[in-house]
């Protein structure tokens, strides 16, 4: 299959949207109109500055996307910036047919190019498909952890 990756346009956006609703996680998606125009108005996402690559087929029917971040820091890394592959999505039909592969190749030349030396990625421990293939393309684990979070009031 010939998969063609760029950066997203904004006529494009609707596919993000789809694809990171699956995606997830929840309070992603439930800002996910304020992360689009924040995007396409500045190229950044929730304060970091970012790209989005979208894969399309040939005929250019979506099929994956890929959110990249720069990041000053991420765990196992040296100094900054890091390239961050903050969310990545291919749809069912099109997986195991190299558009992940695509898809983040793409992105570390893009953060190659902003000065990066590392790239890294994070995957939840109990989605066992996606810690696979982040070691299927190179990414060594560094280590086990459990977010917290707690709001505090003035």
């Amino acid at each position: 299959m010939e998969v063609i990756v760029a950066p997203i346009r904004r006529e494009q956006a609707d596919a993000w949207v789809r694809m990171r609703g699956r995606l997830g996680p929840e309070w992603f998606v439930s800002r996910i109109d304020e992360f689009v125009r924040e995007y396409f108005d500045a190229g950044r996402i929730d304060g970091l500055r970012h790209v989005v690559l979208l894969a399309t087929r040939a005929d250019g029917t979506p099929i994956g996307i890929a959110e990249v971040s720069l990041r000053d820091f991420a765990e196992g890394c040296g100094a900054g910036p890091v390239g961050y592959l903050e969310g990545w999505f291919v749809e069912e039909g099109a997986r195991g047919a190299g558009v992940g592969r695509a898809l983040v190749a793409a992105a570390e030349r893009w953060a190659a190019k902003q000065g990066c030396t590392e790239f890294a990625s994070d995957a939840e421990l109990h989605n066992p498909a996606g810690l696979r293939a982040h070691v299927a393309l190179g990414f060594e684990p560094v280590c086990d952890i459990r977010c917290f979070r707690k709001p505090i009031r003035p």
